[in-house]
């Protein structure tokens, strides 16, 4: 994978496949671009910038906010020159996505944000949460077996009987193909999400937006993805019945489709 070089010298790796218009892919916590493997090869005639995290995949470690992570992806977008871009980040990758965009909207086309929330944990007036408690537990594991706390929370992505035998060890396979972060970078981004409320930035979007989410998400609750879809102005909201938290796994052709068919059609809702 190529390597770009933040001013304080982090390193940072990125796919960068295909020709055509632009779609930045985003990965979510404790994985790597390798994750939409399976996506890409639904979506010809696209060019596919995947980068990994910082700490993730084939980047360096190194300790990070998510401004931080906002501004890499800002980083590799001007590098790259990329314009009229589609950015589509999932999950702690849509936080990044939303975090990049002052800095980035100007050469996009639109915001897609997959199974994403703007803010992980419950709190008053916001119920489309989980209990902060989760973080902590799920931060204590990490402290103790890094690799076997990734793969624990991975397996959990998934709706009860969502994964048929063949879809559970292509998904298996996946995972294990996954070099799991360091505990550093991990907690890092537990960190990210036990403190980023991004519900103020949502009005101010600016661009198309398009929210991805599972009906039976069981990591950020459907509630979560219609809030997102509420808060942007314009923005359109397709509901996956009975996906999980990873529907570019396990729904790839629904995603693609969708994602092929964006921005055109900016306004509608579906279900």
């Amino acid at each position: 994978m190529p390597l770009l070089v933040t001013d304080s010298g982090v390193r940072l790796a990125y796919a960068d496949r295909g020709a055509g218009a632009p779609l930045v892919l985003v990965h979510g916590w404790s994985l790597s671009s390798a994750a939409f493997d399976d996506l890409a090869v639904r979506l010809p005639g696209r060019r596919l910038v995947t980068p990994d995290l910082r700490g993730h995949g084939g980047s360096g470690a190194a300790p990070f906010a998510l401004e931080d992570l906002g501004r890499d992806l800002a980083l590799l977008l001007d590098r790259l020159d990329l314009r009229g871009a589609v950015l589509a980040g999932w999950s702690l990758g849509a936080q990044a996505a939303l975090a990049a965009l002052p800095a980035v909207r100007a050469r996009l086309a639109g915001l897609v944000l997959i199974s994403g929330t703007p803010r992980f944990t419950l709190c008053d007036g916001w119920p489309h949460g989980l209990p902060a408690q989760a973080l902590e537990v799920l931060a204590h594991r990490v402290r103790r077996e890094p690799a076997r706390a990734a793969a624990r929370f991975f397996d959990g992505m998934f709706a009860p009987g969502e994964l048929d035998p063949a879809a559970r060890a292509r998904t298996g396979a996946l995972r294990a193909a996954i070099p799991s972060p360091g505990s550093a970078a991990a907690l890092a981004g537990l960190d990210v999400l036990a403190a980023a409320d991004l519900r103020p930035t949502l009005a101010g979007v600016g661009v198309p937006a398009l929210v991805i989410h599972g009906t039976a998400d069981p990591i950020c609750p459907p509630g979560a993805g219609r809030a997102l879809a509420a808060g942007i102005p314009g923005a359109r909201l397709a509901l996956l019945p009975g996906a999980g938290h990873a529907p570019h796994l396990t729904r790839p052709d629904e995603v693609a489709a969708l994602l092929q068919a964006f921005p055109a059609g900016a306004g509608a809702v579906a279900a």
